[in-house]
């Protein structure tokens, strides 16, 4: 292709475009014509930063890698979020340099800016300081509390249908990753970081100088990358590519403080004299003036929805007010940097509301609500019974109101699963709603819901977040804390039991104390713990992803594992108090 395709200045940048778009880059009556177009910024390739020996490998994958070479080997920024991609990745490397890999920087702990670490380098290549690894200090807590325990088979639900990986890509499907072409992931890896940025850290790798900078935003762990020599600003995810940052994703995650995102722009980013920003995801820009407008734009935005959110609440406006009223000025619509493409100014002032003031409304009707199943069959029993309610909801489908369709057979699914003409009513009613938006979250939400409803879904496409080679490298104490989320109450209810875990290839150990339906887990086993066995890592692997008692079982039987106080009947007793992990599919969307 022809033509400037970065952003910002007309000079200073080249790109040569190599491959296909992996994003539905047609016009069609069920894709918004804006969509099509942000899927035509993804055309694959090499961005070469003029006269710097910086590139960014680009649209190959949800995250674009950042290369730099130095005097005697590489620097690469944010692997993508599989090996295979990230091999694809290294084939337009291999065309720039054949320099070995010196150094990769980890930007924060999600899974597009880390899994694909070894299509480039090996845990050998690591261990043997052939390569360091470079992450904020929390990096590898946020890895394990957010994949490995607590919400993990939610989130991982919720991220299929927020992302669109249940969907095929077309006019009917998914587009776009919103941030990038697509987000299909096959093989994740991880090794864990060696080298730890605290608040700041300056070094030098391959005779290039860089500073990390601890940017809280996107993530908490966020941390961009300044190459003062080169003038040349990495800005992670602080900068989230070419649409409205994702101040709240509506797959779930932990408050996002908006306030904390654009103080990080104004401290660690606009005061550097950039003439170059490469995001992690979006294209780069050119151009200092350019560079500092976009800064400026994104803080810009981000005070402004925060600000007037904040603003209209203390005029006792309630989240569903705010998402009509709270809408971005002109001038900030019109960013190329704002669109609504991923991030939306609609479900980011709900969450500033959450977030600020928790979930009441401050009406006491709100504090101790019916059940919503009882509530929609009073409902439905006041608007007359089931058929009534469908007849009018196919009505409103009729003539284009889809919204109020979905809410009308909301009920009727609500109160009974199995109605199927409700059921597909819904579906077809959220289809509709699905082909109108340009945001590739909302857009993913209501297709994969609506193919929940109408039984099309497949299943088979379901991402594996518990990798092998990724689970590996997790922790083994924090996975068996991990079981707190497990335990069930009713189970355990009268126990009152201590196992000792010891790992004999690591020397750690760790108490697990059940008290009557709560597990506190302890770094020390007590010498009058009940049971007390001796495992290895990649046993309590097995237990954790697989069969807890059975798993452990398998590994007495051949002598990989120990019981050394109690019996093996004990064990089996502790660890039925725990529920098994259930490959069933979450139903999202006839509750």
């Amino acid at each position: 292709m022809s033509g400037k395709y970065w952003l910002g200045a007309d000079e200073g940048i080249t790109f040569t475009f190599l491959g296909e778009n992996s994003a539905y880059t047609e016009y069609a009556p069920t894709v918004p014509r804006a969509m099509s177009d942000h899927s035509r910024t993804m055309n694959p390739g090499v961005f070469e930063i003029q006269g710097k020996q910086v590139y960014q490998i680009y649209g190959y994958a949800l995250s674009a890698l950042t290369l730099v070479v130095g005097t005697d080997g590489l620097i690469l920024i944010d692997p993508p979020e599989d090996v295979e991609k990230g091999r694809r990745q290294l084939e337009e490397i291999r065309k720039i340099s054949d320099l070995p890999v010196k150094a990769i920087v980890y930007s924060h702990w999600h899974t597009d800016h880390y899994a694909g670490v070894k299509a480039f380098v090996s845990q050998e290549q690591v261990d043997t300081g052939e390569c360091v690894i470079i992450a904020h200090r929390d990096f590898m807590d946020n890895v394990v509390s957010n994949n490995a325990s607590g919400t993990g088979p939610l989130l991982t639900a919720r991220v299929e249908y927020s992302l669109g990986s249940l969907l095929e890509t077309g006019p009917e499907g998914r587009v776009n990753g919103g941030l990038g072409p697509d987000f299909v992931m096959r093989t994740l890896s991880l090794i864990a970081p060696t080298v730890l940025v605290d608040d700041q850290l300056e070094h030098t790798v391959a005779g290039v100088r860089m500073v990390h900078s601890w940017a809280p935003s996107e993530a908490i762990d966020e941390v961009i990358t300044w190459f003062p020599d080169l003038g040349v600003l990495q800005s992670a995810e602080v900068i989230q590519g070419e649409s409205f940052p994702n101040l709240h994703t509506i797959r779930g995650s932990r408050y996002r403080d908006p306030q904390q995102w654009f103080k990080s722009i104004d401290q660690h980013l606009r005061p550097l004299p950039a003439d170059f920003m490469i995001p992690s995801h979006g294209r780069p820009v050119a151009g200092r003036a350019e560079v500092a407008r976009v800064l400026r734009d994104y803080r810009d935005a981000i005070s402004f929805v925060y600000d007037q959110t904040l603003r209209r609440m203390n005029q006792g406006h309630l989240p569903d007010d705010l998402a009509a009223e709270v809408t971005l000025p002109a001038h900030l619509a019109a960013s190329e940097w704002l669109g609504d493409f991923y991030g939306g100014v609609p479900h980011s002032v709900r969450q500033v509301y959450a977030g600020e003031m928790g979930w009441f409304d401050s009406d006491p009707t709100s504090l101790n609500p019916l059940h919503p199943r009882e509530s929609s069959r009073r409902y439905i029993d006041l608007m007359g019974g089931r058929d009534t309610v469908l007849a009018t909801a196919r009505t409103a489908a009729g003539t284009g109101d889809h919204q109020w369709a979905a809410e009308l057979a909301r009920h009727l699914v609500r109160v009974d699963t199995t109605d199927t003409d409700a059921r597909l009513v819904k579906a077809d009613a959220l289809r509709q709603i699905g082909y109108t938006t340009p945001n590739s979250n909302w857009r993913n939400y209501y297709l994969t819901a609506a193919r929940e409803l109408d039984g099309t879904i497949d299943y088979s496409l379901k991402l594996n977040l518990d990798a092998p080679d990724q689970i590996a490298a997790l922790p083994a104490p924090a996975l068996l804390e991990g079981l707190r989320v497990r335990i069930d109450p009713d189970r355990a209810a009268d126990a009152v039991r201590v196992l000792g875990v010891r790992l004999t290839d690591s020397g750690q150990e760790i108490a697990l104390h059940v008290r009557r339906g709560v597990l506190e887990a302890v770094a020390a086993i007590p010498d009058d713990a009940d049971t007390v066995i001796e495992v290895t890592h990649p046993i309590v692997l097995a237990m954790a992803y697989r069969d807890l008692y059975g798993a452990f079982a398998k590994a007495v039987e051949a002598g990989q594992a120990a019981v050394t106080t109690g019996t093996l009947q004990d064990v089996e007793t502790f660890l039925s108090y725990f529920d098994a992990l259930d490959p069933t599919p979450l139903r999202l969307s006839d509750r």
